[in-house]
């Protein structure tokens, strides 16, 4: 029991003293950096605790502690798209309609191929009748890759 008391207080020491170093001047209260740094060497249990406790700077700024925040982007700052056509012009949502329409105009003609291949695949012959060597080497192609893409490709 005393073995595993003592290694919490290693692992404490260890978090106070990294805790310590990583922050700046600014965020450290009472004493300097090197101050709370001899205290927690010299008093690794007691130091340790009285620095989360006094020294840490716990006030809300600038500073991440590693979480993730999401990247502000101009869109964000505007209350409606309209806010932000306003400030920015028609560029990004003109952009973005076009881009819809260019998919759309996608989906469509991949629709038109598979339907056009489906027709084409209905209309080849049974493997008991003979086939056309066009349509071996296309069934050929396409068993190796080399065909037509496919709508899902």
């Amino acid at each position: 029991m005393s073995v595993l008391l003592y290694g919490a207080g290693i692992v404490l020491l260890v978090f106070a003293l990294i805790d310590i170093i990583t922050r700046g001047e600014d965020q450290v209260r009472g004493l300097p950096k090197f101050g709370w740094i001899l205290i927690c060497i010299f008093l690794p249990l007691v130091g340790s605790i009285v620095w989360f406790a006094v020294g840490h700077d716990w006030s809300a700024n600038d500073r991440n502690h590693g979480r993730y925040i999401e990247p502000n982007r101009h869109e964000d700052r505007y209350a409606s798209i309209g806010h932000a056509r306003a400030a920015h012009g028609d560029k990004r949502v003109n952009g973005t309609e076009q881009e819809l329409a260019a998919l759309e105009r996608e989906i469509e003609y991949w629709a038109r191929w598979s339907s056009e291949r489906r027709a084409s695949d209905a209309a080849t012959p049974a493997p008991s009748e003979p086939a056309s060597e066009g349509a071996r080497l296309r069934r050929a192609k396409e068993a190796a890759g080399e065909g037509e893409p496919t709508p899902g490709s």
